[in-house]
């Protein structure tokens, strides 16, 4: 099911108030991904931005040979009157990450936001085991958002299972697809479809594109074919996301600067806050310094 990984969606709308820290951080993004890619191909990263972002992003954003960076406009993707357009902001960058692959045709892909970086090394073969990805695992009892999302999909809620956690992950286009036409009701879009529950549970968070994405694979019963069980994967040499060496506040910045980072962060991806609002260059020190 999984063949190879070397391409990953980014969907990145720039805030009013902070344009350059937000350009600033997707630049960090790629400078990373470059100084970890150890592919004789170059790595693909797509990125989806409002349209009025994209001249930004396409006359800001560095360059690396390594690294291919597309930058498209949602309306690309989405016409004028379509129902996107009337999610709020967090559900439409969900729904960018299963729709786009879905429509362009993916097969394996990461998702990022402009919070993640990288710092280890990694090739299109790394997270595949035998086929199928080694994905971020999380136990559902965790987030109210699991129950709402079973409900919805129609699928039995269980605390003691886990499903894919949130971003940075590994997806397939495959079960994207099958995810959105779940919801694709008669005359109704998925983006309708969803929007509607998200009015239904004002207040709470109706779903996310992980706990959908699970939720309809767990149903059509294929879930386990493009991802490796959550037992093995919590425990697998390989380990895409590092939570030891995120930072996710001031202090928790101050105390991890001054430890040895070394050759293993734990993982080859972490998040570094933007709400924390550490300055970007000692972000940029922290996240280039570990050797990978």
């Amino acid at each position: 099911m999984f063949s190879e990984i070397r391409q990953a969606i980014l969907p990145l709308a720039l805030r009013k108030l902070q344009r350059r820290g937000d350009l600033e951080r997707a630049g960090l993004l790629i400078e990373s991904l470059a100084k970890h890619w150890r592919d004789s191909l170059p790595f693909n990263l797509l990125i989806v931005a409002p349209r009025n972002d994209v001249p930004l992003l396409r006359s800001s954003l560095p360059y690396f040979p390594k690294i291919e960076v597309e930058v498209r406009s949602e309306s690309e993707f989405f016409g004028p009157l379509h129902r996107f357009y009337g999610l709020p902001g967090w559900y439409r960058q969900q729904l960018i990450k299963l729709h786009v692959p879905a429509e362009l045709g993916f097969g394996g892909f990461l998702t990022l936001d402009s919070d993640v970086c990288c710092v280890g090394d990694f090739d299109a073969r790394t997270f595949v085991d035998h086929g199928r990805a080694l994905s971020r695992w999380e136990p559902k009892r965790h987030h109210d958002w699991w129950q709402s999302a079973a409900a919805i999909v129609g699928v039995p809620y269980d605390a003691r299972t886990h499903g894919l956690s949130v971003t940075p992950n590994i997806l397939h286009g495959d079960l994207c697809r099958q995810a959105l036409g779940h919801f694709q009701r008669g005359p109704f879009d998925p983006a309708t479809s969803l929007g509607l529950w998200i009015v239904r549970r004002v207040g709470s968070i109706a779903w996310t594109e992980y706990s959908l994405y699970t939720g309809v694979a767990e149903l059509k019963g294929n879930l386990f074919d493009y991802h490796v069980h959550w037992d093995p994967s919590y425990f697998h040499d390989t380990q895409l996301f590092s939570e030891t060496s995120c930072v996710w506040g001031a202090d928790d910045f101050e105390r991890l600067v001054h430890l040895p980072n070394g050759n293993d962060p734990g993982g080859k991806f972490i998040i570094v806050q933007s709400h924390a609002r550490i300055p970007l260059e000692r972000v940029r020190d922290y996240c280039l310094s570990f050797a990978g």
